[in-house]
């Protein structure tokens, strides 16, 4: 299963995530003409709009799934329907959009105010809604081929065109909001023939009232689990921008934290390919064998993650000067140690995440992912004015280990799982691992090349252990 599950996700995800690796070996082109204010502004507005996103299609993905399943031949109408309500929808929220950008954009980009919003906003009313239909059509076609083809062309397109405007124009954090504006539309280019010509999928504002409020009873309950991503993902700079954080500090914070997102992206072509291969196994003959297929990939999983987050912490100093052609941002290295060993929870949270989807225990998540982001929004509350933003780094490892771990001690999993993924000693490793780079990181190199050479040992020999043995209790 494991071989099937890498090779899928190389062939459906990891193209997509090649623009992601091209954006990482831009850095050193395009760090030079930044600074912590430029990565502050820029962070401070993601946050903002990523947290808005979250309610902008009021988690109808949901019940569009549903309906392409149970009506593959009328699930045109519905959808039709629900794109209509969609668009009068983003009327309202593109409203509530401008007026927190307006309120929320940090003084230091005050003469560009209104310049950012229009390219946040545009897009949001006139662009998203195709892409979000085209897009979610494909996924249920089964044709994320497709999806991958766009995501590389526009990806590309990004990364150029962030070299351009930051290194060659000069122009610094609007560098970024221009690039993102093209690719968007780039991105509604690639799905508007398809939505509108091809499958007919042209909006209805006459839709029927008790259609959408049936739709919005499934889908509304979910956003506090879609909520969580943010909580846990951007909700750090919104913070500090709300303590009045200096942005420079903000900007700081922002180059640390991208090096944690740049794995999550890279890892969630796995994440995507390991989910249906994980209901198929629970779907079986049986399930008994099926969850030992699942313990047994998911620990595998657990050691490949593990292993490569220390081995890129351990010499995420040296990355950072090779990458980062800046002095001032080169210091954010320790925070970024710490962010990035948080993901080492997603092969644990997945198979927790799983079987509760299985057994259709969705109501349990909220309990996982909801309470670790809100968790991490008070203990920054809390912490950040007293220890500043190396809080923030903490708060977050805190809190993905929550996400990743906690679900395994809930009463509802504890009866469903039937065999023991040890997840007291895995998140006991992760933070063992977590000091021992954080504290190595600024050993001679001729030191870290022996501790790698031992991580790639341990790591190796766990692999091989795991891979022989058909399964452990």
């Amino acid at each position: 299963m494991l071989r099937k599950l890498l090779s899928h996700a190389a062939i459906y995800g990891l193209a997509a995530q090649l623009p992601r690796v091209a954006g990482v070996l831009a850095l050193p082109v395009i760090t030079p003409y930044l600074t912590t204010t430029d990565y502050g502004v820029a962070g401070v507005v993601t946050a903002y709009v990523t947290a808005l996103g979250v309610v902008q299609s009021l988690g109808l993905s949901v019940v569009l799934g549903n309906t392409f399943v149970k009506h593959p031949t009328r699930y045109k109408w519905v959808w039709r329907q629900v794109h209509g309500f969609f668009i009068l929808w983003s009327v309202v929220y593109n409203a509530v959009l401008t007026a927190v950008l307006y309120f929320g954009i940090p003084d230091d980009a005050a003469a560009n105010r209104w310049e950012i919003i229009l390219l946040q906003v545009v897009p949001a009313f006139l662009l998203n809604h195709t892409i979000f239909f085209g897009g979610f059509h494909y996924q249920m076609q089964q044709r994320p081929l497709l999806i991958s083809i766009q995501s590389f062309v526009v990806g590309s397109l990004t990364v150029a065109l962030n070299i351009y405007f930051i290194a060659h124009l000069r122009m610094g954090y609007m560098g970024w909001f221009y690039a993102g504006f093209v690719g968007i539309c780039v991105s509604f280019l690639f799905y508007v023939y398809p939505v509108y010509w091809r499958e007919q999928l042209w909006p209805v504002f006459r839709f029927k009232l008790h259609r959408i409020k049936s739709s919005l009873l499934v889908s509304v309950p979910t956003i506090p689990y879609h909520l969580s991503s943010f909580l846990l993902d951007a909700s750090d700079r919104l913070v500090m921008d709300v303590l009045r954080v200096p942005v420079q500090r903000i900007g700081f914070y922002n180059i640390a934290s991208s090096f944690g997102l740049y794995f999550s992206g890279a890892t969630y072509a796995v994440e995507q390919a390991a989910r249906p291969m994980y209901l198929a196994l629970y779907a079986g003959p049986s399930e008994q064998k099926g969850q030992q297929e699942v313990w047994r990939t998911t620990l595998i999983l657990q050691v490949l993650f593990l292993t490569v987050t220390s081995l890129v912490a351990l010499w995420m100093k040296e990355v950072f000067r090779l990458l980062i052609r800046n002095d001032e941002l080169r210091q954010a290295y320790p925070l970024a140690i710490i962010i990035l060993m948080g993901y080492n929870y997603r092969p644990m949270h997945l198979a927790v995440e799983s079987i509760l989807a299985y057994k259709e225990k969705t109501g349990e998540l909220w309990k996982i992912s909801f309470v670790a982001g809100a968790g991490n929004v008070l203990l920054n509350l809390v912490l950040l004015p007293v220890y500043g933003i190396k809080a923030a780094a903490f708060t977050t490892f805190a809190a993905l280990m929550y996400m990743g771990y906690s679900g395994f001690y809930l009463k509802s999993v504890t009866k469903l799982m039937k065999v023991n993924f040890y997840p007291a000693y895995w998140l006991s490793a992760t933070v063992a691992m977590l000091v021992a780079v954080y504290f190595a990181a600024d050993v001679s190199a001729v030191i870290k090349a022996f501790i790698s050479g031992g991580i790639i040992l341990v790591g190796g020999a766990s692999l091989l252990l795991l891979g022989r043995r058909k399964f452990t209790p």
